[in-house]
């Protein structure tokens, strides 16, 4: 039976040949506008409909003030999302997509979507379910065993 470390690594070989197939055509536009990793979380964070601060954004992404401006002022800069000052504290600035943003991240999540009924096809549906229960098993263990000051870790 293998370690751990060696499923570990072949677990990772098994994510990055996940990565390293053709992108869709909206990662293609997110490498279009030169966007990271970050600004897509970014982008996740604003989905819900409501303006956020770009304090509280800072906070979830747990990076400073000045990180979060410049990684938002891409996502501006791309019309993506935007700005605007607080009705009630105008040293409080509002961050929220704008319908392109959150036309840009529907696509990411279909074609995420269609990613994951692609890899599920190849098992039978009594497999895809003890798959996921699996899975969801080793992400609540993880989940567990990550002090709470370092949820970026997960």
């Amino acid at each position: 039976m293998p370690d751990p470390s060696t499923n570990a690594h072949r677990l990772l070989q098994f994510f990055e040949l996940m990565r390293s197939n053709r992108p869709s055509t909206a990662f293609v536009r997110l490498n279009q506008l030169n966007l990271s990793f970050s600004h897509m979380r970014a982008l996740h964070l604003l989905a819900s409909g409501h303006a956020l601060a770009m304090k509280d954004l800072a906070e979830q992404l747990y990076l400073s003030p000045p990180s979060v401006t410049a990684l938002t002022r891409r996502l501006v800069q791309s019309g993506l999302v935007r700005r605007e000052a607080h009705a009630e504290d105008s040293r409080v600035v509002l961050l929220s997509l704008t319908d392109e943003g959150q036309t840009l991240l529907q696509q990411l999540y279909q074609d995420q979507l269609q990613r994951m009924e692609l890899l599920l096809q190849a098992l039978a549906p009594e497999e895809q379910e003890q798959f996921l229960t699996l899975l969801e098993r080793a992400v609540q263990s993880l989940r567990a065993c990550v002090p709470a000051a370092s949820p970026h870790l997960l």
